[in-house]
Formats: C-alpha cells, sequence, structure tokens
C-alpha cells in the first residue's frame, strides 16, 4: 500500500516530476426539495464570515505555512529541456509537530473502466498533499477498482487500518458499498458524488449538486429583466429537482415540458412546445422569455437542433441551464452564445490547471479539483490533532465560515449537503466569461 506523507511525497516528486480573486453575488435564498432553506453568499468584509481556512491562491497557501510552522513551502522551477518540476525548499528548522498522526484515506478507481478519472484526481489530491500537507498527514490512496465491490473493499480495508476519515468515491453506487462497508465505525466520509440522497450518517457529498447552480442563474436572469420562463427536459430525478427548485426560488415558471430520456426523436415534441407556447398577444412571439435546459453533452446538441428548427433559439428567448454545461466542448455550439448558466469562477481553477499541466504533462479532468479541495482540507484540519481525538468532528466539518478552494467557497451543512459559492458564466465562441462573479463569504447563520 503506498501511502503519502508530506516528506515521502517530496521525495517522490523529484524523481516523478519537477491553487484566485472573487467578487460581489447579492444575497439569494432557496430551498432544498425537502424545504430546508440555503443560502448562497454575500461578499462581506466582516472577519467573522469570510472563510478563515482558503487555500486557492499562492499566497493563502504560503500564509497557511507560515502561521504553523510545520509545513515547508516551495517555488516552482522550470527547466527549458525537460518537463517542469516542482521544487521544495528544505524543511522548517526542529518545527513543533502535533502529537496525533493523522490517517486519511482516497478512494478512486485506479485500475478498470474509470482509471484515468481517478488517476487525475489523485494526482490533484498529490499536489495538495505537497502544497499544504505536513508531517502529521497521511494520504492513503485505495483503489476501488471501479466497481461497488471494489469501493467495498477498499472501505472495509481502511476502517481494519483505523482511518481517521475516507475522501471518495465518486460514484453513487459505490458511496452506497462504502457507506454499509463503514457503518457503525465512526468514521467520517467525504464524497465526490452528487447524489444528494446519499448525504447524511456521517457522509459528506462534496460534488457539484443543482439546487444553488438553478436558483443562482434563475435569480440572475430575473434581475436582469426576464420574467417568465419555462423548462424543456427530459424525465429525470435531477431534472426533478431542477424544476422544483426553479418553481420554488420565486420566479415564474410557464410551462414545464418533459420528454423520455431515451427519445430517439425530439423535433415533433419540440415543434408542439412551440407551437402552445405563442404569445396570445402576438402569433409570432413566445410566452416566456427564458428557457431552462438542465442537460448536457449530446443531449443538449439534439436538442438545440429541435429548437432552432422549431424557431426557438437565441436572442429572442434566453437559454439558461446547470454545471452541467460546464463542459469546455459546449462552447463552440453557436446555438449557446449567449446561454447563462452558474458555476465555480473558472478563473479560480487556472494557476491549478496550470501546475497540473507543468507537473504532469496532461490537462486534469474537471472533477480534478474536488480532490484537490478535499485533500486540502483534510490537511489543514489534520493541524488540530492535537491528541488522539481525530480533527474531522461534525462541528469541525460544518464550520459556517466554510472554507475557500479551488472550486471557491464552500461549506458543509449538518444534513451532509454542501454549499457552494458560483458565478453566472456566459457562453461565448470557444469559451465561458463571468457575467456575475461569485461570493467571497457565506451569509452568517441566522441573517
Amino acid at each position: 500500500m503506498r501511502v503519502y506523507t508530506k516528506t515521502r511525497f517530496t521525495a517522490c516528486l523529484q524523481i516523478l516530476f519537477a491553487v484566485f480573486t472573487v467578487f460581489l453575488l447579492s444575497s439569494c435564498g432557496t430551498s432544498y426539495p425537502w424545504g430546508t432553506a440555503v443560502n448562497t453568499g454575500v461578499v462581506t468584509n466582516n472577519p467573522d464570515s469570510i472563510p478563515n481556512i482558503a487555500w486557492q491562491t499562492q499566497g493563502q497557501r504560503q500564509e497557511l505555512v507560515q502561521q504553523n510552522n510545520i509545513f515547508s513551502s516551495h517555488e516552482e522551477m522550470t527547466q527549458p529541456s525537460v518537463t517542469p518540476a516542482l521544487t521544495p525548499a528544505p524543511e522548517a528548522a526542529a518545527p513543533v509537530m502535533p502529537s496525533h498522526k493523522v490517517a486519511v484515506s482516497l478512494l478512486l478507481p485506479l485500475s478498470g473502466k474509470k482509471a484515468d478519472l481517478g488517476q487525475s484526481m489523485l494526482k490533484a489530491a498529490q499536489m495538495a498533499l505537497f502544497d499544504i500537507g505536513s508531517a502529521n498527514f497521511e494520504l492513503i490512496p485505495r483503489d476501488t477498482k471501479s466497481t461497488s465491490e471494489g469501493a467495498a473493499a477498499a472501505a472495509i480495508e481502511s476502517v481494519r487500518t483505523h482511518a481517521d476519515l475516507i475522501l471518495g468515491p465518486i460514484f453513487a453506487e459505490d458511496l452506497k458499498a462504502v457507506k454499509l462497508a463503514v457503518s457503525g465505525s465512526g468514521i467520517p466520509i467525504i464524497s465526490f458524488t452528487t447524489d444528494w440522497t446519499l448525504a447524511g450518517d456521517n457522509t459528506y457529498i462534496m460534488g457539484f449538486l443543482p439546487f444553488i447552480q438553478v436558483a443562482r442563474v434563475a435569480k440572475y436572469a430575473q434581475a436582469k429583466g426576464y420574467t417568465r420562463f419555462a423548462v424543456f427536459a427530459p424525465q429525470s430525478e435531477y431534472c426533478d429537482v431542477v424544476i422544483r427548485t426553479l418553481q420554488s426560488s420565486g420566479v415564474l415558471v410557464v410551462h414545464v415540458n418533459r420528454y423520455a430520456s431515451k427519445q430517439p426523436d425530439l423535433s415533433t415534441l419540440v415543434q408542439d412546445f412551440a407551437s402552445t407556447s405563442k404569445s396570445a398577444f402576438s402569433p409570432n412571439q413566445l410566452d416566456f422569455d427564458v428557457l431552462m435546459l438542465p442537460l448536457g453533452s449530446e443531449g443538449l446538441r439534439t436538442l438545440l437542433t429541435s429548437l432552432d428548427a422549431s424557431g426557438i433559439s437565441q436572442p429572442n428567448v434566453r437559454f439558461i441551464g446547470t454545471g452541467l454545461w460546464d463542459d469546455v466542448g459546449l462552447t463552440t455550439n453557436p446555438s449557446l452564445f449567449g446561454g447563462w448558466f452558474a458555476a465555480p469562477d473558472p478563473l479560480l481553477r487556472t494557476d491549478f490547471e496550470r501546475r497540473f499541466q507543468e507537473n504532469f504533462g496532461v490537462f486534469p479532468m474537471r472533477l480534478s479539483s474536488l480532490a484537490y479541495d478535499a485533500t486540502a482540507l483534510a490537511a489543514v484540519l489534520a493541524r488540530a490533532a492535537q491528541s488522539a481525538t481525530s480533527p474531522y468532528t461534525h462541528e469541525a466539518l460544518i464550520n459556517p465560515r466554510g472554507f475557500a478552494g479551488i472550486d471557491g467557497i464552500f461549506r458543509f451543512r449538518p444534513d451532509g449537503l454542501s454549499e457552494r459559492g458560483l458565478a453566472v458564466l456566459e457562453i461565448q465562441s470557444g469559451k465561458t466569461v463571468v457575467m456575475d462573479p461569485a461570493p467571497t463569504a457565506f451569509i452568517p447563520p441566522g441573517s
């Protein structure tokens, strides 16, 4: 079993290879499907609100190092004829170390059909360990082998070796198996899944959830003068939640049209939708000015073709979407130019992506930043391990001020779900542009 500590990882890096600013967001509230209120955050200079644990910029990473005198800083060294390397500075002299050794299991698909994603996320976790890790922190990767059985076996081994925390797995079926395997052990889990139904029982969901994405972009469109919303979406649990969130966010939803998720031809359905949406005041106009399209990839491209053929297109109607639009492949589709969606500010990832490419020679897969942030959070909280007590208590993990990482501010709610501060992005030719920046702090509890 390969165990990573900062000291050992430094040596590995020497052999193998050489995390932004955010601005203004008006506050808004919405609710998750079961009715629990959630706030998306506001800009504030109140030191009791701004996250006090942050690592998204080089300066903040260095501040963590300096404050605790138990980490080593590093500088990047570029060699013209070889792959750039990360070169650490010497360790701080005679640091005062916490007495408790913290062990964290990282459950990823390092082999099997999802190995590419797992390996990319492992590399990101290694970067976080190098940036922020300490000698009292061990990161232990465990291969889920791209199966739920493999995930269960990795979780059982984590229990056997008395892990303080489990990071991962990625997929919902794997998390179900992991939760069963660790039941009764008291080990908290921070999972990368987006399945919100698995939160709770000492499990925290770190994946990008649709609730705040939908409310954020809907409120932004409303603030820009758009008043009547429609939805055209496949039949799925994800879209059920998107629609309920949109309906409860305070905007007027005039049409909700659904279709079977495996519908082979959408042209007739879209034509009927266009016909029934004609304005009573102007037959050449539609009775909505915003269309929510909560799907991505090829499904979105196919739907856009049918919408365009039926006369539903931008700029006559503003298209909005969810985090499923956070896909560089969609930025080249002219039908989406001008469309809005809410997601983490991509500028915050710029430094991380650049350093990842320099270190490993490839571009990180999109979910890799989750592994970086989870590992960084675990490493920072490990500083509090002054005794045999785990630093990963429920109270520590649900810090209401939250944390600031590669994907912006985030925090865990008491029910295990996550909240994030998101920007509103517009798709333009080959890129996304920030239209409304992400928040820098969460609304304090009770505000």
